[in-house]
Parts: C-alpha cells; sequence; structure tokens
C-alpha cells in the first residue's frame, strides 16, 4: 500500500483536507486502528471515518506504502498517537542557531490552535515560558469571537501586574477574541490565605468558568534550578530541596507527579489558585506543549495517566518517547 501526496492534478483539495486524509489513512493502514479508535481519537463518526478513507482512494492519496514528502513527521506523530492513546500529536524541529525550543514550540502551538479556531470556542491558557511565545506565532486567517480564559490565578508580584505575560489579552486580541482574567494570585504562600481565597466567589466562578473550557494549553515544569516556580521565588531552596526527596520529576499546574505520572501531594497544593491536574482530564482537548532534554522524563512520566490527549513537541524528543522504555 502506499499512500501520496494528491497525485490527481484534476482534483482540488485544501491542505488541511489534504493532510487529515493522510493522518486518517496512515492511522487505518499503517498504525492498524480501527475506524471506530480513529473516530474517538479526531472527534468523528466511524461513518465519517469510512467516508474520509474511501475519498483519499478516489483523490489517489491511498494507493496501498507510505510516501508522504510533505511532512517528514506524520508517521513518528501518528506512532505517537497509537503509543500513548492520544487524539493528536505534531512535531516540531529542534532548535538550531537560528531558532529557539521555545519559538519552535510556540510555533507548532499556535499552528494547531489555528486549525481549531471556531466561533464561541472557549481556549485556557496555563502559565508557563512555552505559553508565553505563542502570541508572536499566532496568524489565524480571520477574527473570530472565542474566548481566551486563563486557568490559573494571573496576578503575581513577580508578573509586574494581572495578566502574566500578557499572553491572554494578546491571543484575544489577534483572533478578535474575548479576553477572561482570573483576577487571582496565581499561587499564595499562605496557606490559611489559600483557604480563604478559594471561598471567594470571584475566584470560584473563575475556576467553574475555566473548567468549560473546550481546549487548555498547558506546559509542565522541572524539579530544579531552572524550574519558573523556583526562579520567580514561588518556592524556596529549601522548599526545592523537600521536592526533590520527595522523588517528584515535575509539575503541572503547580502540582508535581511522580515517574510514573502520578500526583504526589505536596505543600503546593494548598498555594495554587486556579485548576487542578484532574480537570484536565475533562477537557476535550487538553494539550501539552512541551520539550527539549531536560523535559523528556516529565513527558513521558505525565503522559501515562491521561492529563493530556494532545501532544506537542520536538523532534528529538518525539523519537525518545518512542523509542524508550523506563530507565
Amino acid at each position: 500500500m502506499v499512500i501520496h501526496r494528491n497525485l490527481n492534478p484534476k482534483a482540488e483539495i485544501d491542505p488541511e483536507e489534504e493532510y487529515l486524509l493522510l493522518r486518517i489513512a496512515n492511522l487505518y493502514y499503517e498504525n492498524n486502528l480501527t475506524q471506530d479508535q480513529i473516530g474517538q481519537k479526531l472527534g468523528y463518526s466511524r461513518v465519517s471515518i469510512h467516508r474520509f478513507l474511501d475519498r483519499a482512494v478516489k483523490l489517489g492519496l491511498v494507493q496501498f506504502l507510505i510516501h508522504d514528502s510533505g511532512n517528514n513527521y506524520l508517521n513518528i506523530e501518528n506512532q505517537l498517537i497509537v503509543k500513548f492513546n492520544l487524539r493528536d500529536v505534531m512535531v516540531v524541529a529542534d532548535s538550531d542557531e537560528n531558532i529557539s525550543l521555545y519559538t519552535q514550540l510556540a510555533r507548532g502551538g499556535a499552528k494547531w490552535l489555528e486549525k481549531k479556531l471556531k466561533y464561541g470556542l472557549r481556549i485556557g491558557l496555563g502559565l508557563s515560558r512555552t505559553i508565553s511565545h505563542i502570541p508572536e506565532e499566532f496568524h489565524p486567517q480571520n477574527k473570530i469571537e472565542c474566548y481566551f480564559t486563563e486557568v490559573v490565578g494571573s496576578a503575581s508580584d513577580h508578573s509586574g501586574g494581572v495578566a502574566k505575560y500578557n499572553v491572554t489579552a494578546n491571543l484575544a486580541g489577534i483572533a478578535g477574541g474575548i479576553p477572561e482574567i482570573f483576577y487571582s494570585p496565581n499561587y499564595v504562600s499562605d496557606e490559611n490565605l489559600y483557604t480563604m481565597l478559594m471561598r471567594e466567589a470571584t475566584i470560584i466562578n473563575s475556576i467553574e468558568r475555566a473548567k468549560k473550557c473546550d481546549i487548555v494549553l498547558q506546559s509542565i515544569g522541572t524539579v530544579d534550578e531552572n524550574a519558573i516556580l523556583f526562579t520567580e521565588g514561588h518556592i524556596s531552596q529549601q522548599e526545592l530541596d523537600e521536592l526533590k526527596r520527595a522523588s517528584v520529576i515535575g509539575d503541572i499546574l503547580g502540582h508535581y507527579f511522580d515517574r510514573g505520572g502520578n500526583i504526589v501531594p505536596t505543600f503546593m497544593d494548598r498555594r495554587v489558585i486556579g485548576i487542578n491536574p484532574e480537570d484536565l482530564k475533562k477537557i476535550e482537548w487538553s494539550v501539552l506543549i512541551a520539550g527539549g532534554e531536560d523535559k523528556k522524563l516529565p513527558i513521558r512520566a505525565i503522559l501515562k495517566n491521561s492529563f493530556f490527549n494532545v501532544l506537542i513537541t520536538n523532534r528529538s524528543i518525539a523519537e525518545y518517547l518512542l523509542n524508550n522504555e523506563e530507565e
């Protein structure tokens, strides 16, 4: 079997449709997923998947071998979908002397998001260095009224004010959407203050609103001196050492997890104002945007427990995830 780019010059096909047909054909013919399984991952009925496969054959995309010069990462993306039971994967190039890894990942995240935009969509945004670069790479073709919603508090002594990194307002402005700011500290240092804030109607409403997101874009943190929670003063050196002794290897939304991808109770659980990792499992498109050598173990760990159903990462980490099991 061969899967080609469009070989029928008379057939007009949108590049996005062509990419979708190639992905479905690859999952079905090369990765041996059933039409039901593909439909569940991509959000289509089995009947629709059957029609897509039929259209791929009629267009000459499927001639029963995989030859896809247009997207060198298509097969590795589909292998990751199958291995980690994901709905979607986008692999981007590694960084080089001209383009940083943050830019590569943000570009991938922006491109993925542009394809999903539609009227009334609610897009949740976490706080991370990677997410902060997305507005620079975000170029939707049309203005679409949708909502850009913060899923954790955005006010911080270390952020220079509300809307840290200005991501929410910038993305909403570019898309013609509406920013929804989470008016609260993202982290507090006192458990009593945490308890008081979590009783406030404004914060309760912000959390409930964030839980209703259709998409959440989020990265993960590390447990070392380069971690953003440490560099911005949310945790002390003594607390960082305590986390290391607890055998955690990363965090999502300020909550820490171990090598098995299990959330480990820590002092941070009563400091973070926002949604929690379990809420991510209920989001239709929960997107992890992360890469780089320091993130490879945390990425592999967190993919084990279904907190995310979409992965955007760089090529070398994608290959690592496919070729390495537990160390």
